[in-house]
C-alpha cells in the first residue's frame, strides 16, 4: 500500500484534484449535504482539471439516498445539433468525425445536470456552491502535475485555436506556477446567478458563434433546448452483492455484462495477478464489446433488453468467436475526472464528467473560457448502426460509475475511475478485487491493471503480472503505476464510518473536516 486511505466518523470527499476535495470538505462541514458538495466540486474541478472536464462537457451521477435505500441516475450527456445528420458529413466527403475538429462538439449537458440534480436533492444556495469555482478561476490556483503535463502534451493541439491559446498558453506552464481563467470566471458567475445563463444567454450565443465560426454546425436553439434527464440505473447480482451502473447511452452495461460472465466462473482459482487472471478477462472483454458496440448507445435506439435472456446468452456464445471491436477509434488518456462524496447522514454522490479526449476539441470559446467537448466523434457515419449520427441524437458514452449494495441491501462501496473505453474493464477488476480477492479499497485501487484496447486488439499490462498467454495482437507491458485509469472507491466499513481510496496514478486525495 502505498497511500493511506482516509477514514472519517462522518462525511468523506474522494476527488482527483485536493483543491477540489477540500472545497466539497467544506460544504459538507457547513451542513451541505451529499449533493451539494458534489455541485461545488464538480464546478471546481472543472477549473482545476480542465483537460478532463469542465462547462463544455458532460456528466453522470448515481446517487444513493439513505433515507429511501433508493439509487438514482441522472444523465447530464449533450446531443448532437438538429443541423447535422450523417447524410450531411457523407456528402461533404467526411467519412469520420475528427474528435478535433468543431465536428465533434455536441451540446453541453453538465450545468444543466448539475443545476437539475441540485433542485431535486439540494439544500444550500445554489450560487454559494458555484462561487467557490468561479473564484478559482479569477484569482487562479497553482498548477499540479496532471495540468501541466496535459498542457505539454497538448501545446500543439492548444496552439491551433485561438480561444484554447489565450486560455491555457498565456500563462507560464510550470508545477506550482498561478494560472487564472478570468473569463471562465466570468462565465461562472453568470451560471452562479441563474445557471440558464448559460444554455438561454450570452454564453449559449457566444460559444453557439465560434463553433460555427470553425465551421461547425450549431444552432442557438439546441442549447436553449436542451435539458438533462433522470432515469433508472441498470443493476446486476453478484456474489450477492446488488451493483448498479449507467444505462444507455453509457457504457455502463458493459460492466454489467463482464459481473455476468465472471458469475459463472470461480475468479479465486486464480491469482490476483496471475497470468490466468489475465487470460481469463481478456477472453470476457473481447465478448462484452462485441456486445457493447453492437448495441449500446442513444437508449431510444437501443430496440433490444440489454439484461434480457438474449443478449446474455448472445453474451456468452460471443466467448468463443473473434473479435476486433468497430466503429471505435484509439482514444488518447487524461479524458474523465471521477469522485465520489458521502455525507454525514449516509448519502452518497458517484459522480463523473468529461470533455472526452483532452482538452476535448481543442476548440475553446474565448469570451467566457469554455472548451468544448468532442464527444461527437462517437458517433459513425455507418448507415444502420446504432450510433449512426443524426439529429439531435445522443452519442454512445464511455462514461459511467458504480454503486455497491450488499445483501442487506445497504451501501458497501461506491467506485469509478477515468480510463474512456476501458471503464468497463477497470471496474470489473476493480468490483473483483474487493469481492472476489476481499481485497481493501486502497490494495484494489492500486493493485497493477491490464486492459484491452478494443480498436487495436493489443493488450496492455502493468508490471507486476505474470506473462499471459493470449492472442492478442500485440502484449505491452507499461510501467508500474502508469495512467491505466484514476480511480477511486468509497467503503462504508459500519454505522458512519467510511474509508476513501485514491489512486496513486493521479493528484487526487480523499478528505474530510468535519469531525465531532
Amino acid at each position: 500500500m502505498f497511500r493511506t486511505p482516509f477514514i472519517s466518523t462522518s462525511d468523506l470527499v474522494v476527488s482527483e484534484h485536493p483543491i477540489a476535495s477540500v472545497i466539497g470538505a467544506k460544504v459538507l462541514n457547513a451542513g451541505g449535504n451529499a449533493i451539494d458538495a458534489a455541485v461545488a466540486t464538480s464546478f471546481a474541478l472543472s477549473v482545476l482539471q480542465p483537460q478532463l472536464s469542465g462547462l463544455g462537457g458532460d456528466y453522470f451521477a448515481l446517487i444513493y439516498k439513505a433515507d429511501s435505500g433508493r439509487v438514482y441516475f441522472i444523465n447530464g450527456s449533450g446531443y448532437s445539433s438538429k443541423l447535422v445528420s450523417a447524410d450531411l458529413f457523407r456528402s461533404l466527403g467526411i467519412n469520420e468525425i475528427p474528435p478535433n475538429s468543431p465536428y465533434s462538439i455536441t451540446v453541453p449537458g453538465m450545468v444543466d445536470a448539475l443545476y437539475n440534480m441540485w433542485s431535486r436533492f439540494g439544500t444550500l444556495e445554489w450560487g454559494a456552491l458555484v462561487n467557490p469555482a468561479a473564484t478559482l478561476a479569477n484569482k487562479g490556483f497553482p498548477q499540479y502535475p496532471s495540468l501541466v503535463k496535459s498542457i505539454k502534451d497538448n501545446y500543439e493541439k492548444l496552439m491551433r485555436d485561438d480561444g484554447s491559446r489565450i486560455t491555457y498558453l498565456a500563462s507560464e506552464v510550470g508545477v506550482g506556477n498561478l494560472i487564472k481563467f478570468p473569463n471562465l470566471g466570468r462565465a461562472l458567475n453568470l451560471i452562479a446567478e441563474n445557471y440558464r445563463n448559460f444554455y438561454d444567454g450570452d454564453v449559449a450565443e457566444a460559444v453557439v458563434s465560434y463553433i460555427n465560426s470553425k465551421g461547425g454546425f450549431m444552432d442557438v436553439s439546441d442549447f436553449r433546448d436542451f435539458r438533462s434527464f433522470w432515469d433508472d440505473p441498470l443493476t446486476a447480482e453478484y456474489r450477492n452483492y446488488t451493483v448498479f451502473e449507467t444505462p444507455p447511452n453509457t457504457q455502463g452495461i458493459t460492466t454489467l455484462h463482464l459481473l455476468h460472465l465472471l458469475s459463472d466462473m470461480d475468479v479465486k482459482n486464480f491469482e490476483a495477478l496471475s497470468s490466468g487472471r489475465v487470460e481469463a478477462f481478456f477472453k470476457m472483454f473481447r465478448a462484452a464489446y462485441r456486445i457493447r458496440d453492437k448495441y449500446v448507445g442513444d437508449p431510444r435506439y437501443v430496440k433490444k433488453d440489454l439484461l434480457g435472456s438474449e443478449v446474455i446468452e448472445e453474451l456468452r456464445k460471443a466467448l468463443n468467436e473473434e473479435l476486433i471491436s468497430k466503429h471505435r477509434k484509439a482514444q488518447p488518456s487524461g479524458d474523465t475526472t471521477y469522485y465520489v462524496i458521502s455525507d454525514k447522514y449516509g448519502n452518497v454522490v458517484s459522480g463523473i464528467q468529461s470533455v472526452f479526449y483532452s482538452f476535448g476539441s481543442g476548440i475553446t470559446e474565448p469570451k467566457y473560457g469554455v472548451t468544448l467537448n468532442c464527444r461527437g466523434s462517437s458517433f459513425n457515419l455507418v448507415a444502420g448502426d446504432v450510433n449512426e449520427l443524426a439529429p439531435r441524437k445522443y452519442p454512445f458514452h464511455t462514461l459511467s460509475s458504480v454503486v455497491i449494495l450488499d445483501a442487506n441491501k445497504t451501501l458497501k462501496w461506491a467506485l469509478g475511475t477515468s480510463g474512456g473505453h476501458y471503464r468497463p474493464q477497470i471496474h470489473a477488476e476493480l468490483i473483483t478485487n474487493l469481492i472476489d480477492y476481499g481485497l481493501d479499497p486502497q490494495t484494489s485501487v492500486e493493485l497493477p491493471r491490464f486492459l484491452w484496447d478494443p480498436t487495436t486488439d493489443e493488450l496492455i499490462i502493468e508490471e507486476g503480472f505474470k506473462s499471459p498467454n493470449v492472442d492478442a495482437t500485440n502484449v505491452k507491458y507499461v510501467k508500474y503505476p502508469s495512467r491505466l485509469g484514476v480511480a477511486a472507491i468509497l467503503e462504508v466499513m459500519g454505522g458512519n464510518i467510511k474509508l476513501g481510496a485514491s489512486d496513486i496514478r493521479g493528484d487526487g486525495i480523499g478528505l474530510s473536516i468535519g469531525f465531532p
